[in-house]
């Protein structure tokens, strides 16, 4: 196991689902590219609420970061060459509509602190 944050883009629909015992769960799949412009693909599944609740408002495509427990796993592609993934326990989720509301946070309380202290 591999503590590990991943940036990069959603690829395909998160798939929400329901485990046996009845705790809600979401898969979803995102790649991320390395400096070489390689890309990892990464299988990611999360059962908090917080990391459910952000992945559901993202599309196909969406940047967002993920931080968890990942572990390599290897596969034959199409053509035969050996492939590299991730397989992902997702703990937490960033996506860009959290940066944005960090950011208003962020901006409103030092206009309240600047404002209360002239």
């Amino acid at each position: 196991m591999i503590d590990a944050l991943i940036a990069g883009r959603l690829r395909g629909a998160p798939q929400f689902k329901t485990a046996a015992n009845g705790s809600p769960f979401v898969s979803f799949r995102m790649s991320a590219t390395d400096r070489s412009g390689a890309s990892l693909l990464c299988s990611c599944i999360a059962f908090s609420d917080t990391a459910r609740m952000a992945v559901q408002a993202l599309e196909d495509g969406d940047s967002l970061a993920v931080a968890g427990e990942a572990t390599v796993k290897t596969w034959a592609g199409n053509d035969g060459a050996q492939r590299l993934g991730l397989d992902v326990l997702v703990h937490g989720v960033l996506t860009a509509y959290h940066l944005g509301r960090k950011r208003k946070v962020g901006e409103g309380s030092e206009a309240t602190e600047g404002g209360g202290h002239e």
